[in-house]
């Protein structure tokens, strides 16, 4: 099957728009023509085939009741069908999931809505477009990898979460006055750049599955797929929108802690691909082997914004498959650097004991020896020994990533002073 242009779903839609558009004068002249061109086509005269090569066809049609310009829409809206027909069989693999057709129905909503403010929509990079990019690549993706089918509902799950974000945006606009929708049309560009960030991560998830023949892991968590990304970002920047506020959007989008997480997690996972790259280009196995867990780690660590204990520690999951398990217990990584270079990973490990185990099993000693590590990781990430309250346990999911994406970039710096 041959390989998908970059533009091909670009042009899908751009034609679901055309279609209908072309069909909007339909409904007002089809009634009036439709049975006179149906007996046209009916009729069994063996010379008539021959007669559609004549220069005057249009005085043909006129005599035969039909406009040439009923004539050439119907030609335009076939043309149209059969070749939305062509490039939406490219998108086999996404289609299999019941996720695809209110994607789709959404993303003309999304033009529909856009097209209500064409006096904003030029200030940024177009949401349906970075939809369309989205979609393309993760069609890409799927036939250069054959990826699973998680792949799919991965990617759709975070389509139809930026699609949501966007119409609420959008429907909020309506109300603003100039001033704070172009601020609110900025804060949903730069959503913009997280949605995209968040489905690289993604595709780096599959990249890592490619072609191995990856390890089942053990009692492994379920993890929602279900995030809510840019309503935080625009919970922790509402000030923004107060008519009061002089400051610099941009800025204190990315200053933000769901933000930063967010690239942070893309890090982290760009950090993995990294250096297993190098590892796989030196001759060695990959540093961080392929488990069941990967491509959802890889989907939910920059998407998945703690707002309680249990949505944390489903995150230390994430990185303690990712990272840990996928490093043999962190034996290949002790063999690139020292133990002691190694604390975020071993943070990573004290707070998954804490998450799934019973610390109150064994020795006194030990049970207070593991307390001890708990209460210790914790003061070393928030500066207290346990998180309360929501903004505490995004604090920590900050920090925690800070640290282990520093510890990545020396994992691969050592890694290229071996070569």
């Amino acid at each position: 099957m041959p390989f998908p242009p970059d533009d091909f779903l670009s042009n899908i839609f751009k034609q679901q728009r055309e279609l209908a558009n072309l069909t909007k004068p339909l409904a007002n002249i089809g009634n009036q023509y439709t049975h006179l061109y149906d007996a046209l086509n009916n009729l069994q005269i063996p010379a008539f085939p021959e007669l559609s090569h004549l220069s005057h066809i249009e005085d043909i049609l006129s005599n035969s009741g039909i406009s040439q310009s009923f004539f050439t829409l119907q030609q335009q809206i076939e043309n149209k069908l059969v070749s939305l027909t062509s490039l939406s069989s490219e998108l086999h693999r996404l289609s299999h999931t019941d996720t695809f057709a209110s994607i789709l129905a959404s993303q003309e909503n999304l033009y529909r809505i856009q097209d209500q403010f064409p006096h904003y929509t030029d200030l940024i990079e177009l949401p349906s477009a970075r939809v369309e990019s989205v979609l393309a690549a993760a069609e890409a993706a799927s036939r250069l990898w054959d990826t699973q089918s998680l792949f799919n509902e991965l990617t759709l799950s975070s389509v139809s979460e930026y699609q949501s974000f966007v119409d609420r945006q959008f429907r909020t606009i309506a109300h603003d006055n100039d001033e704070i929708a172009e601020r609110r049309l900025e804060v949903t560009g730069l959503s913009g750049d997280l949605f995209e960030a968040v489905n690289a991560s993604l595709e780096i998830g599959g990249a890592l599955e490619q072609n191995t023949n990856f390890e089942t892991g053990k009692d492994l968590p379920e993890i929602s797929t279900k995030t809510n990304i840019y309503g935080h970002v625009n919970q922790h920047i509402g000030f923004v929108y107060k008519n009061n506020f002089t400051g610099e959007i941009e800025e204190d989008f990315h200053k933000s802690i769901p933000a930063r997480i967010v690239l942070y997690g893309c890090a982290i996972t760009e950090q993995i691909y990294k250096i297993n790259c190098t590892s796989e280009n030196c001759g060695n196995v990959p540093i961080f082997k392929p488990t069941a867990q990967t491509m959802r780690s890889c989907a939910l660590i920059p998407s998945k914004i703690a707002t309680n204990e249990l949505e944390f520690n489903l995150i230390i999951d994430c990185l303690y498959f990712l990272l840990y398990e996928g490093s043999g217990a962190a034996k290949k990584l002790v063999a690139i650097v020292n133990d002691s270079f190694l604390q975020p990973l071993w943070k990573v490990k004290h707070l998954r004991l804490a998450a799934r185990h019973d610390i109150d099993h064994g020795s006194q000693s030990s049970i207070n020896k593991k307390r001890k590590n708990i209460r210790d990781t914790y003061v070393s990430l928030i500066n207290q020994p346990l998180p309360i309250r929501q903004g505490d346990w995004q604090k920590a999911q900050l920090r925690i990533y800070v640290e282990i994406d520093l510890m990545l970039q020396g994992v691969i710096m050592a890694m290229m002073k071996n070569e």
